[in-house]
Parts: C-alpha cells; structure tokens; sequence
C-alpha cells in the first residue's frame, strides 16, 4: 500500500500519538510543581541526556549526527516493538517525551528565556523531522497493541491483525528512517550552531 494512502488510513492514531505527546508537554509546562522548580524530578534524567550528548559531540560532526540517528532509531524500533504489549511503551514513550519538552520550556520560562525562541531554534529545526518519526512510531505501536490484545481488525484473528500491522510498519520504515536522518543531520549541522550562537 502507498504510505500516503497508509498514512491517510491511520490518521486517527497518528492524531492521538501527538495528543499523548501534547498532553505530556503542557501537563509538565503548567504543573504547579515546575512553575516553582522545573527541574523536579528531572535532575538525573537531563544529567544523563547531557552526558549521552557530551559523548556524541567527543565525535566529528558526522560521526556525531550517524551516533543520534541510530541512538533515536533503536528507542523507535523498540517502542514499535514492545507496543504489542498493550500500546504501553508508545503511550509512556510519547508522554515522556512530550513532559521532557514541556519541562526544558518551564525551565527557559524561569529563568527569564524567551521560551518562543527555544522552541523556534532549538527544537523546529530538527524537531519536524523527528516528531514526525515519533509520531509514525507511536502511533502503529499503540495500533499493534490495541488490535493485538483488545479488538483484531475487522475480521481478523489477533495474529492475522499482528501481521498485517506488522506489514504497514515495515512498509514505513524507509520513511521512518529517512526522517530521522535529516533530524540528526539538522541537529548536529543546523541546531547546535544556531544554539551555541544564542548562548
């Protein structure tokens, strides 16, 4: 099937994945608890994220940005994967990402940072890429799970749903990749200078 008509079949799915994903943003942009400390919670994590970058940037750029596609690509296979396990990792994966983002905007907002242009320079970029891959993923992981363990597709048993998901993912996998290149490509060429000039 074309993966425009594919795309165009699962728009439902594709329209939660990104709900999740805002829901995530603005439930920690506008928790009271990140209004007060926006790193509540989230010290470890963005001290892991930032040592992961620190690595990657030890590279030449090239290196740098092949070492973020297949760092981004393996978290998406793997939330399509284990999505057979009732849509939970695309569902936490989505939300996380989405409370990630609505954190690092809290904590520009606190320190007085024009949260518009973070998200303009630091995030649009690579970012349209990136989600959209996301997205993609999150979208026919919670599709596997929910047809797989709540209700097949019509007339079908859930293994015949299970491979006929299965064939519309592996059908959009060189689109999902191809995604996910140009984001680490922007990142790394597009991105970081565009931020380093802003610091």
């Amino acid at each position: 099937m074309p993966v425009k008509d594919l795309l165009k079949q699962n728009r439902n799915w594709l329209i939660m994945a990104a709900a999740i994903f805002a829901a995530g943003s603005f439930f920690a942009y506008l928790s009271p608890a990140f209004q007060a400390n926006p790193l509540t919670g989230l010290d470890g994590q963005f001290e892991e994220l930032e040592q992961l970058f620190a690595i990657f940037l030890a590279n030449p750029p090239l290196i740098t940005a092949l070492l973020v596609f297949l760092n981004n690509f393996v978290a998406m296979v793997q939330m399509l994967f284990l999505g057979v396990l009732a849509g939970l990792s695309p569902l936490a994966t989505l939300f996380l990402n989405g409370y990630l983002l609505g954190a690092v905007a809290a904590l520009f907002k606190a320190e007085g940072s024009p949260v518009l242009l973070m998200l303009v320079a630091g995030i649009l970029p690579h970012g349209l890429f990136e989600l959209s891959a996301l997205f993609l993923c999150g979208a026919f992981g919670l599709k596997l799970g929910y047809h797989c363990l709540a209700a097949p597709l019509p007339e079908m048993t859930r293994r015949q749903s299970f491979r006929h998901i299965w064939k519309e993912i592996v059908s959009l996998i060189p689109l999902i990749v191809t995604l996910l290149l140009a984001a680490a490509i922007i990142e790394i060429f597009v991105t970081a200078p565009i931020v380093a000039r802003l610091g």
